[in-house]
């Protein structure tokens, strides 16, 4: 009876591989809480079912929110191929979707311009390397350049469709004597059409001090960002690399080095809300910087005087939020290792001035870890932040973070926030923790008995019957919880 009914349960996970959530307790912080609805990573899923996603490869990017759809974006697939002609075949790019209330998977979007497949023959086009939803919600998407590509093409993505329409074309540089620096990632902000309101976009040149900036007033053509003159300047002061042996800000750094990442700031009032003159570059030898538009550094962590508030060198990425009138941050703080970790992000709190130097830490996301696989390169470090009012007209917002190869998951942060269903943890067989005894459960105490990235001291409610062991009674509790027989 035992083994037929590890056997039920092990066939209902392979055809029912949700998510769970990260089985992990974020105390209170002042009069914050913070609780994790999903998530789908390689510390939590296990390895063996992480690598069947069809997007845990290297081709895999940047990931976005859009319409309540955790969106990534893949730049080709050899899942998804069509025909050139007789003898040649080519990837497609595609847009992986998941709910973001509960991680339900949804069909993939495969892209498409002018009506054809959107794609390339090699990887290295890297068609669809950005992916993000402007502030008047429209979903864009753009490639990665090199130094040899002198303009791209900036899109707006039809979901439903997959289809693609340029929304201008984007010069990095107009003539071929003009040094021209290889861009990763770009940032959009303001309205990508020019129908409400103005656009800036901008990039940071890879193993460069350049950084690139594009304007369209409201109704108006794309022009060069810098005083309508320049498409490009360069950074006037990079700040000071951090020394893991001295733990304090020593190493001077003379670029940004390998993909580094770009995050503009909203203004102070409605006039300037959508100019982006203060930005962040994140890069792979340095902390993040905050610059302002003529490239003088105006902050960065070298005020940070706590070492561990650091982040490890070669992670990218970090958005700020707003929540009660409080000002917060979210960054990338681990990539792959680091204390036994991998692909982390600090939540902080900063004064009203934004400062660097008065930055308190209230968590970090997974407290445990998203993986330890090495992305190859793409060093970014998704985040979303999405802000919300909950039935009692409380605030909180809805954060997402994704690793490339590692994983991704939802959490919410708020005054009044709770465990999705109702219910707080720590009922015996509840082994995600959600209030619920559902397959889920079942994924991670079959993960936990095959030694698959799931262990008792993350879930201590997998132990259902208390004995101090993972085996096929929990397994038979849980089973009977749900028929209603328990």
């Amino acid at each position: 009876m035992k083994k037929f009914l590890l056997s039920l349960a092990l066939g209902a996970a392979a055809l029912t591989m949700s998510a769970g959530t990260d089985g992990q307790t974020y105390e209170q912080v002042g009069d914050y809480k913070l609780v994790n609805d999903w998530i789908i990573s390689r510390v939590h899923t296990g390895e063996l079912a992480y690598n069947a996603l069809p997007f845990a490869n290297n081709y895999a990017r940047r990931a976005t929110v859009y319409n309540d759809q955790v969106l990534i974006a893949q730049t080709c697939s050899p899942l998804y191929t069509y025909q050139i002609d007789d003898t040649t075949t080519a990837m497609q790019c595609v847009i992986f979707r998941y709910k973001v209330e509960d991680g339900t998977p949804l069909d993939p979007v495969l892209l498409k311009l002018n009506g054809q497949p959107y794609g390339n023959t090699a990887q290295a086009s890297l068609l669809a390397n950005n992916i993000g939803v402007d502030h008047f919600g429209h979903l864009w998407l753009a490639q990665y350049t090199s130094e040899a590509t002198r303009s791209f093409n900036l899109y707006q993505v039809d979901l439903e469709s997959g289809e693609l329409t340029s929304v201008g074309t984007l010069i990095k540089a107009e003539t071929e004597e003009e040094v021209c620096a290889r861009v990763d990632y770009i940032d959009v902000m303001g309205d990508i059409t020019r129908e409400q309101e103005q656009c800036n976009v901008m990039g940071a040149g890879a193993n460069s001090d350049l950084i690139y900036r594009w304007h369209a007033d409201q109704g108006a053509d794309w022009e060069p960002g810098f005083d309508g003159t320049d498409y490009h300047i360069q950074i006037v002061q990079f700040p000071l690399g951090w020394s893991a042996e001295t733990g304090s800000a020593s190493e001077e750094v003379a670029s940004w080095g390998f993909a580094p990442f770009i995050k503009m700031c909203l203004g102070e009032s409605e006039d300037d809300l959508y100019n982006g003159e203060l930005f962040w570059i994140d890069g792979f030898y340095s902390a993040p910087a905050l610059y302002q538009i003529d490239g003088s550094l105006y902050d960065s962590f070298n005020n940070v005087a706590d070492y561990a508030l650091q982040p490890e060198a070669g992670t990218n990425g970090l958005t700020e939020f707003h929540l009660d009138g409080r000002n917060f941050m979210l960054y990338s703080i681990r990539q792959y290792q680091g204390d036994g970790h991998g692909c982390q992000a600090n939540i902080v709190e900063l004064d009203e001035s934004l400062a660097l130097e008065s930055m308190v830490k209230y968590w970090q996301i997974p407290a445990d870890s998203l993986g330890h696989t090495s992305d190859s390169g793409i060093r970014i470090h998704s985040f979303e932040v999405i802000p919300d009012v909950d039935e009692d007209g409380n605030e909180f917002v809805t954060i997402l973070t994704y690793k490339c190869q590692n994983g991704f998951g939802i959490y919410r942060m708020g005054k009044n926030v709770k465990p999705r269903g109702g219910e707080q943890p720590g009922v015996k067989g509840d082994a995600d923790g959600n209030g619920v005894v559902d397959v889920d459960d079942m994924n991670i105490i079959i993960n936990i008995m095959l030694n698959k990235g799931a262990t008792l001291e993350n879930y201590p409610n997998a132990d259902a019957d208390g004995n101090g062991t993972v085996d096929v009674d929990d397994m038979n509790i849980v089973i009977n919880i749900m028929l209603g027989k328990a």
